[in-house]
């Protein structure tokens, strides 16, 4: 497992993980449960940045959450809604909470423009995201 976790580090910036006390705040604020592999990664690391296959991405930590969802008043553009990051510029990533499927959505525009399902879960989101060297990394984080 360290060797995994030393790979992750080697391509994403990770921090220290979330306390449980920290994700269960979230889960409080949102009145949900989040899905266990995203509780998963937030214990393994409380947020990350870098580049993926495709683009950028950053993911917020567990106390970001209920901030930046507020600063970027979400509830008051799309009510089904909770951010949690971005491609680091444009678009935002979050859970649609009326299936915990993975959407992204720009963050203007944002309640005008239709989400697009990009996920099922967090864990096939993040493989989507990284670079082939990685998938197999959060394959078995998560399974």
């Amino acid at each position: 497992m360290t060797q995994l976790l030393e790979k992750l580090a080697k391509n994403f910036d990770t921090v220290s993980p979330a306390t449980t006390s920290a994700i269960e705040a979230a889960e409080k604020f949102f009145n949900l449960r989040l899905p266990s592999d995203y509780k998963a990664f937030l214990l393994f690391s409380n947020g990350l940045e870098g580049e993926t296959t495709d683009s950028y991405l950053v993911l917020w930590g567990a106390e970001e959450l209920v901030e930046l969802n507020q600063a970027y008043n979400v509830k008051e553009f799309v009510s089904n809604i909770i951010l949690i990051g971005s491609d680091g510029a444009e678009n935002a990533f979050g859970f649609d909470t009326t299936k915990m499927t993975i959407v992204e959505l720009p963050f203007i525009g944002m309640g005008h423009i239709a989400n697009e399902k990009i996920s099922e879960t967090f864990s096939d989101f993040l493989s989507n995201q990284i670079k082939e060297q990685n998938k197999s990394f959060f394959k078995r984080l998560f399974n």
